[in-house]
């Protein structure tokens, strides 16, 4: 489903949908404007109006490209790097500075300070007054088109949900406000934050509601607008939140089973702690039955992965970017059929030149792919036809450290720009010249510090004069959604066919051999490639960072326990010794990225960069060693003005 940006948003109409900080508390309560209301409410354009409203309060508070200003969210796990180009906020968040006080929530990722949970209250409420305002005075339908009405209903309880969705994202734990609070009511018996499982199920039935009320698809006018399948996916996503690890048995051992112990240790205070440390493999299967039910509208024809262009290569990027994966991103058809929830907000053409290296127009190379990330992308076997992660690889006589860029998935050459990559026609050199990696401990340099450049969502045919506006994002596409339903079924031993062919449809989309013959037999290794599925194909797309959280993966002893390995090593020579020793991923704490430099070496040296031959050596990224991730980054804090008007709320953990 494909948002327009819907300029013509109506006004907030005074006491109606008042948002100014000093009117009240978050869940604001019923005002006394009932001569207003009843104007309003008595008519269907005015109705309309506020339902637009809705629509540009998702335009201009659900993050996209750039979260937290000019950052993407994977800056702050081991998906990306960043430099400090305008005093980073991931650096703050990094290095501590982030708490519940508004002036560092403003600073970071909440503009003015009042942060995402305040703002997304704002919307609720808004969704609330006109679900309960339609009912209360009766609103009429649209004079020629009966049933608009019920449609812009159906709307408003989508975005209740929505809004909601996204707190559950970043706060974990909520108050669902699904009602118009009184003045008389006392926010001590109504502002208590509940279970997440409460929560979401009163989510579910706001979407089961909003999906009732909506098409398939919205077609002629409607077109653009909200329909049932992005209804369905999200309350897929919502129920796939809450059958993770965080809420559903605790941290896993090694062979994967739960062991009632919360990721967030200690501190964790959180209402629903009891019913979290609980596994209920119910809770897997709902995601199975959600899944499914969305699923059924890409049977019927509704979504389908993108699949045009062809198998050309790209001009001017040498032998290795193909064509659909680069433009897939920039066609109609893709927002037609495979994006679900689209964003247009994304960024213009400064956003490009924000990322790209500064040979390449004066970049500033802002988001920078680690090499984490990097040995995601799976080395292709032809011989077997399939892909094997890298480690595999390895011991099979497929990948070679020294020259690791040959033969690997091809959205790896879309996504990532490296050592003699082809941008624009022109070789990157992170060897020397203006974009040599810089590797300090120092916070100014605006060079890459891992050797790779972002490469997803640039345009290739972008200059410094180009005129590109406004490059729409995707919140939420189809392939999310086949890897939460291959997961899902994977944990609820389903059909290991219809895991496979999720997986396998999603990569042969993309150039990229199927899973192989040993995924069929083992729900580990099934576990992997589904892992490693999701962190390339929805890379830089505000996926990664969650998804640690959710699995409780950056506290997980396991991982705990491979940090204190991987530290025990040589400082200046760990990155690389833990790969030829064989270790597989690096430690995902979360507290170190790493990166892949250039060493001139003519003799041996198997990469060739503007002629010149250089051998390949991991590096381990000191701006931040180590990053300052701690229990309590499981969530974002709650602006403390909040908890100071309604202390019944209480902060969350750590915070």
């Amino acid at each position: 489903m494909k948002m327009n940006i819907l300029n013509k948003a109506a006004a907030l109409l005074g006491l109606i949908l008042c948002v100014a900080p000093s009117c009240s508390d978050f869940l604001e309560r019923e005002d006394d404007g009932k001569l207003q209301e009843a104007e309003v409410f008595a008519r269907f354009d005015k109705v309309n109006q506020l339902v637009t409203q809705l629509y540009s309060d998702m335009y201009r508070n659900s993050p996209g490209l750039n979260m937290i200003y000019s950052y993407n969210i994977g800056t702050l796990c081991d998906e990306l790097e960043f430099n400090n180009a305008d005093n980073a906020p991931a650096l703050k968040i990094l290095n501590g500075q982030l708490s519940a006080d508004p002036a560092a929530i403003g600073a970071v990722y909440g503009g003015s300070g009042y942060g995402w949970w305040w703002t997304y209250y704002q919307s609720i409420r808004k969704a609330n007054k006109i679900i309960a305002g339609v009912k209360q005075y009766n609103t009429p339908d649209h004079p020629s088109r009966p049933g608009l009405l019920s449609k812009r209903i159906g709307e408003a309880y989508f975005f209740r949900a929505y809004y909601h969705y996204m707190i559950l994202r970043f706060h974990g734990e909520m108050v669902y406000s699904d009602r118009v609070y009184s003045l008389e009511e006392d926010p001590a018996s109504y502002a208590v934050r509940e279970s997440v499982h409460a929560s979401v199920e009163k989510m579910c039935r706001d979407l089961d509601e909003a999906a009732r009320r909506l098409p398939a698809k919205q077609e002629g006018e409607e077109f653009n607008r909200i329909d049932k399948g992005t209804c369905l996916a999200v309350k897929t996503l919502a129920r796939w939140i809450a059958a993770q690890p965080l809420y559903n048995g605790g941290l896993l051992d090694e062979e994967g089973n739960h062991t009632g112990i919360s990721p967030l240790g200690e501190i964790d205070n959180r209402a629903g702690l009891a019913e979290y440390m609980t596994y209920d493999e119910n809770r897997w299967k709902a995601v199975v039955s959600a899944a499914e039910e969305f699923m059924k509208l890409v049977e019927e024809g509704r979504y389908a992965l993108y699949s045009e262009d062809g198998e050309d290569i790209l001009e001017n990027s040498g032998d290795k970017v193909y064509k659909r994966l680069e433009q897939m991103f920039r066609k109609n058809s893709f927002y037609q059929k495979e994006a679900i929830l689209t964003l247009t907000n994304g960024k213009d053409t400064r956003w490009i030149q924000d990322n790209v290296p500064a040979s390449f127009g004066s970049g500033q190379t802002r988001n920078q792919p680690t090499q984490e990330q990097v040995d995601m992308y799976e080395v292709i076997d032809n011989e077997a036809n399939c892909g094997w992660d890298i480690y595999t690889a390895k011991e099979k006589g497929l990948y070679d450290d020294a020259n690791p860029y040959v033969n690997r998935d091809p959205r790896f050459y879309r996504d990532i720009v490296y050592a003699g990559a082809i941008l624009q026609g022109k070789e990157y050199n992170p060897a020397d010249g203006s974009d040599a990696l810089t590797n300090t401990s120092g916070t100014d340099t605006r060079n890459t510090r891992t050797g790779y450049a972002l490469r997803k969502f640039i345009h290739n045919d972008w200059s410094q004069t180009a005129s590109i506006s406004g490059m729409p994002f995707p919140l939420i596409r189809l392939p999310e959604i086949m890897l939460v339903y291959a997961e899902a079924l994977n944990e609820t031993n389903g059909d290991v066919a219809t895991m496979r062919s999720m997986l396998d449809q999603i990569r042969e989309r993309s150039f990229m051999k199927p899973v192989p013959a040993s995924f069929d037999g083992d729900k580990a290794v099934r576990r992997d490639y589904i892992e490693r599925e999701r962190r390339v194909e929805l890379f830089f797309e505000n996926n990664r960072y969650f998804t640690v959280r959710y699995k409780g993966i950056m506290t997980n002893p396991a991982e705990l326990s491979r940090e204190e390995s991987y530290l025990a090593m040589p400082v200046e020579t760990r990155a690389q010794a833990w790969f030829d020793g064989g270790n597989g991923q690096y430690p995902q704490t979360q507290h170190y990225v790493h990166g892949m430099q250039c060493v001139r070496d003519e003799a041996n040296g198997k990469v060739v960069v503007n002629g010149k031959k250089y051998r390949m050596e991991r590096i381990e990224s000191k701006q931040l060693a180590p990053r300052k991730v701690l229990p309590r980054d499981y969530f974002f804090p709650i602006n403390s003005n909040e908890i100071a008007k309604t202390p019944s709320l209480v902060q969350n953990p750590g915070w």
